[in-house]
């Protein structure tokens, strides 16, 4: 007779992307285990890939996880682990006025994927030509991953050559499929500045994981620290400032 099973909750989220309905199931102590054995090496490959193999342990739903954007995989293991761990995230911050600890909290209830007004993945470079942007997903991730220690210049360039998805004229669509890299990477350097900033751009205002928190240290200044060694009255630091969470990462002690 086999042991018995622990029935394990279902949930359901939408991705931002396309507003997708996905069912999914908390992480378990295997899921965990993998997690902190990836984190403990160190390895940003190693997490990468443990991260999407959580997901697809936890995910019901039939999903290419190499193809989703990377804002989407976030955002569903920030909802991972809520369902798992609890929706409270307690971060830590050192306080730059007194040195003291910062403790925060954020429900992860409260936390959206953010994306600026106006912005597309469909760019206009004239009056007649443009190219349509994909949004990086895993699989670039770990190429960009592989290059990481490249000049700025020469990641920039490879993540544009991976994201195009088709450039188009008047007449036609060209799909970046069809063509090679070389030819890609020609087409990019005819651009003038002005074109090559519309589509860096992209980059920077892609959707992407995003809170803002307030920070207040309520440390009580012992006698010892006051600069004025005479006045004994009961201080506290007082120290405010906002800050903003961007990406998975930032959601993490």
């Amino acid at each position: 007779m086999g042991l018995p099973k622990i029935a394990v909750p279902e949930y359901s989220l939408k991705l931002p992307s396309s507003g997708e309905e996905i069912k999914y199931r908390p992480f378990l102590v295997k899921e965990e285990k993998l997690l902190l054995i990836s984190i403990e090496s160190e390895d940003e490959k190693q997490i990468l890939n443990s991260t999407k193999q959580v997901i697809k342990n936890c995910v019901f739903t039939k999903l290419n996880i190499d193809k989703l954007p990377i804002f989407d995989i976030e955002y569903i293991f920030l909802w991972l682990r809520a369902r798992s761990k609890g929706e409270i995230v307690d971060l830590k911050y050192s306080c730059p006025k007194c040195k003291g600890e910062i403790p925060v909290q954020v429900n992860i209830e409260d936390v959206k994927v953010n994306t600026v007004e106006g912005h597309s993945n469909k760019i206009d470079l004239t009056d007649d030509l443009g190219v349509c942007l994909k949004y990086p997903d895993m699989s670039f991730q770990s190429e960009i991953e592989s290059i990481k220690d490249k000049d700025q210049i020469t990641i920039m360039f490879h993540s544009v050559l991976k994201c195009i998805d088709y450039i188009y004229d008047q007449k036609e669509m060209y799909s970046a499929k069809d063509y090679t890299t070389d030819e890609l990477n020609d087409f990019l350097e005819s651009l003038n500045d002005k074109q090559f900033e519309k589509i860096t751009k992209f980059f920077e205002t892609s959707p992407k994981l995003k809170h803002e928190i307030k920070l207040e240290c309520l440390r009580r200044i012992k006698d010892e620290d006051k600069k004025d060694k005479k006045n004994k009255k009961v201080e506290v630091c007082g120290y405010t400032e906002d800050v903003v969470l961007e990406g998975l990462q930032s959601f993490f002690d």
